[in-house]
């Protein structure tokens, strides 16, 4: 973003701060955090929990009468991360990089480290299929990041920030030209191709980036199935698992309503009818070494 764009909508926030309280973030139920007060540079707590209840409700939404422990977001140093150790009152740790008035980079982050926590984020050291919860929570930031923008052409949290709102969906699309483009048909393929790379290296962004895009398509064309997520961790993963294994464990797990979405995952990847998952002959993501 250049200089002078910035400096309009640093403006432009810092002055709806000073012009009222922010409205309603939306509903919420069953879902409880806070914003520490400090580490926010120009940007004031307040602003900043507006800011994140909004992305928030945005996925929050499409899981209907659940409940998730409450968490804390903190200023963080060295990139965003969901911490798996609770603080000492009990409350899930997030931590942002970032500060000041940069909206799209706060929702960018918060977006991905809250999937985590939607999905029942555990320590899976040593699983080899972590890849896939990254590349979902890559999707998660670019999903929130569009549809806010929508949200705020209606209803922003200040009046005043109403003209921000297609910033957001400016910076997912800054986002997305700068990714390999795998394709609908090729999710198999380029898995196949990196899979060793994504098995030592689950949070290898350019590939999670890549992989994201075409599901992006697809949780864009059935939100309500954003619900499925919540049970990607219901039960521990095999060590060793193949991804193929894993896909079975989720489909087993989740409500019969999404299990039409997890299998066109599976198809999406090439690992064909489930069922196959333990048995069938080898493919993306099966090879047992």
């Amino acid at each position: 973003m250049d200089t002078g764009r910035r400096q309009f909508l640093a403006g432009l926030l810092a002055a709806a701060a000073a012009s009222g309280s922010a409205r309603a973030a939306g509903e919420l139920d069953g879902l409880r955090f806070r914003v520490a007060a400090d580490g926010w540079g120009l940007a004031g707590a307040g602003e900043v929990e507006a800011v994140l209840k909004s992305a928030a409700g945005v996925l929050w939404k499409y899981f209907p009468a659940q409940q998730r422990e409450p968490f804390v977001v903190l200023r963080g140093r060295e990139g965003p991360i969901v911490l798996y150790q609770r603080n000492v009152v009990g409350e899930i740790v997030m931590k942002l990089d970032t500060e000041d008035y940069l909206w799209c980079q706060y929702v960018y982050q918060f977006s991905h480290e809250f999937c985590h926590i939607l999905s029942g984020f555990e320590d899976r050291a040593g699983k080899r299929n972590n890849w896939f919860e990254e590349t979902v929570c890559e999707v998660a930031s670019l999903f929130v990041l569009r549809r806010l923008s929508e949200v705020w052409a209606a209803h922003p949290p200040y009046s005043n920030w109403q003209q921000y709102a297609q910033e957001f969906r400016r910076y997912a699309q800054g986002v997305m030209d700068g990714r390999t483009q795998v394709g609908d048909g090729h999710l198999g393929d380029f898995y196949r191709k990196h899979r060793k790379t994504l098995e030592e290296t689950p949070r290898d962004r350019s590939l999670n980036g890549a992989m994201a895009l075409p599901l992006l398509e697809l949780f864009e064309g059935a939100p309500e199935s954003w619900e499925a997520v919540a049970w990607l961790n219901r039960s521990p993963s095999q060590e060793g698992g193949t991804f193929a294994e894993y896909l079975e464990k989720w489909r087993s797990a989740v409500p019969v309503k999404h299990r039409n979405f997890v299998d066109e995952v599976r198809r999406r990847f090439g690992l064909g009818d489930p069922g196959a998952g333990a048995a069938g002959p080898a493919g993306p993501g099966h090879s047992r070494d």
